[in-house]
C-alpha cells in the first residue's frame, strides 16, 4: 500500500480535504493507497474548518470530526510521497529531512477566512490535482 501524507499550514483546510478527497478516490478506484494530513504550525485541538467540512460534504467526503495533526508528531520517514500545498511548506520539509525525491507540490492557494465559493475552488484545484496524482501512482 502507498502512503501519503498532504501538508498545508493548520491542517484545517486543505491538507485535511485533499485526505479526504484522495482517500475516497482510492477507495472507489480501488487503488491501493492511503492518505493522512499534518500541518506545519498544526494546533491539535483544531479541527477542520467548517467551509472545508461542508464543501467536501457536497462531493460525499465528511471531514467533520477531523482533528488536526502537526508536523512534529508525525513519522515522516513511513510515507512514500509527501504533498505540501506551497513551495514554503516543501522547504520546511526539507529542513526536517523529508528528501526531495518524495516530495510533490500541489501549488494549492489557503481558502482559509474565504466564502464557501472560495473553498469550492479550492476543492476542485485540489481534485483536479488528486487526479493527476493518483494516475502517476
Amino acid at each position: 500500500m502507498k502512503k501519503v501524507l498532504f501538508v498545508c499550514t493548520g491542517n484545517t483546510c486543505r491538507s485535511p480535504m485533499a485526505q479526504g478527497i484522495f482517500n475516497k478516490m482510492c477507495s472507489d478506484k480501488c487503488i491501493d493507497a492511503k492518505a493522512d494530513s499534518a500541518g506545519i504550525f498544526a494546533n491539535a485541538l483544531d479541527t477542520a474548518s467548517e467551509n472545508s467540512a461542508i464543501v467536501c460534504k457536497e462531493i460525499g467526503v465528511d471531514i467533520s470530526n477531523r482533528k488536526a495533526v502537526p508536523i512534529d508528531r508525525v513519522n515522516l520517514s513511513q510515507y512514500d510521497l509527501i504533498c505540501p500545498m506551497t513551495v514554503e511548506h516543501a522547504q520546511m520539509l526539507v529542513s526536517l529531512g523529508v528528501e526531495k525525491s518524495k516530495i510533490c507540490v500541489m501549488n494549492i492557494p489557503d481558502p482559509f477566512g474565504g466564502d464557501l465559493d472560495i473553498y469550492r475552488k479550492c476543492r476542485e484545484e485540489i481534485e483536479k490535482a488528486l487526479g493527476e496524482l493518483i494516475e502517476k501512482l
